[in-house]
């Protein structure tokens, strides 16, 4: 379902924008009783997209790539841009890492009203384990308040679960 949700607002955000969300909106199209309704996505939802994204990588590298990519903040595009090579520092040391993971689980290590960061455990597809610290900002989209990727650590290497 959630594979369905996610090229559903692929395949939206390539399309015309008629009061639809736009590619860098942190809000989720919904549809009830055929009318499209938004709402606001919590760090942690996007949190979980992201690293499900991560964990599915070789099914549809370019929609795990996309999914990332709509969940940083403007300044982090700026910085990692453009997409290319974005997408390029993902597949590459030491971030590669992480593709294709196993599991992961994640702890609020610091909570403002502005700020929250998130310490990832992950579980490798070659059994290491890494932990990456990733950092939202709440920000506005669309006039709207939403949370927007604005910081992730290299996964470091440590001995043991997550």
């Amino acid at each position: 379902m959630a594979k369905k949700l996610l090229f559903f607002l692929l395949v939206i955000s390539c399309g015309p924008t008629d009061g639809v969300v736009s590619e860098n909106s942190s809000e989720e199209t919904v549809v009830v009783n055929e009318v499209l309704e938004t709402k606001s996505l919590t760090s942690e939802e996007i949190l979980t997209e992201i690293f499900d994204a991560y964990k599915n990588f070789s099914e549809n590298p370019a929609l795990t790539i996309d999914t990332i990519w709509n969940y940083a903040h403007e300044d982090n595009r700026e910085a990692t841009g453009p997409k290319e090579r974005f997408s390029m520092m993902l597949t590459s040391e030491p971030y590669n890492s992480i593709v294709d993971l196993k599991d992961y689980s994640y702890e609020v290590i610091f909570e403002s009203d502005e700020n929250i960061h998130y310490e990832v455990k992950v579980l490798a597809k070659n059994n290491n384990y890494f932990v990456i610290t990733w950092v939202f900002e709440k920000t506005l989209c669309e006039e709207k308040p939403c949370w927007r990727t604005i910081g992730v650590t290299q996964p470091r290497f440590f001995d043991s679960g997550i």
